[in-house]
């Protein structure tokens, strides 16, 4: 990632034993040394954690769907949906439908009484 060659090493060095000081050089490489480890410890549990999750038969359930979304076969989304779901889906279809039936009746009376008088 980083190419430091022996000259950038040797200036850094240098610059952090100006800045530091020689007597508090070991307390701050020992700092940033723990710091960086705590780092690649969290980074390799926040990939264990992306991986795990990704391996989720969930997961891999939903991009199914989504694949079969993209391509259009709607046959096999269709059958993954849960009985209640289309249960719930057919009872408010139901519910609009005698809805639509009764405002086309409430209308159809309100334009025949107005016909009328």
């Amino acid at each position: 990632m980083f190419d430091f060659g022996w000259q950038e090493f040797m200036v850094v060095a240098f610059v952090l034993v100006l800045i530091v000081g020689p007597k508090d050089l070991p307390k701050v490489l020992r700092a940033f040394t723990k710091f960086t480890t705590q780092a690649r410890r969290m980074s390799t549990e926040f990939s264990k954690s992306l991986q795990e999750m990704s391996d989720d038969e969930e997961l891999k359930e939903v991009k199914k769907v989504l694949q079969d979304a993209k391509t259009g076969n709607f046959d096999e989304i269709s059958e993954l949906l849960d009985d209640d779901i289309t249960k719930d889906i057919k009872s408010v279809g139901t519910e609009l439908e005698s809805d639509l039936k009764d405002a086309y009746k409430d209308t159809k009376d309100a334009s025949s009484s107005k016909e009328g008088a």
